[in-house]
């Protein structure tokens, strides 16, 4: 699989994005301070934790499924905002 090159077929965030996973998951990513890449940490850093990055851990053993049922949601929120 081509991560990287996946964006441009399906229109998604990268891979360094902060909503990341390719198969629409809803489990947002974690940035450095500072830093402008999003990593897939499921645990919150204990002595630092950048703006946005800062939900609580998440479970492995319980993770969201991937899904389209709020993608139709959010591209109408996209379509419709202003530019």
């Amino acid at each position: 699989a081509d991560g990287p090159g996946l964006i441009y077929w399906d229109g998604m965030v990268g891979h360094s994005g902060k909503n990341g996973c390719c198969v629409y998951c809803e489990v947002s990513g974690r940035r450095k301070t500072r830093g402008t890449h999003y990593y897939p940490a499921l645990l919150k850093p204990r002595d630092r934790c950048a703006p946005g990055s800062t939900h609580n851990d998440i479970n492995i053993l319980t993770l969201p499924l991937g899904g389209s049922a709020n993608y139709a949601d959010n591209l109408y929120w996209l379509v419709s905002s202003p530019s």
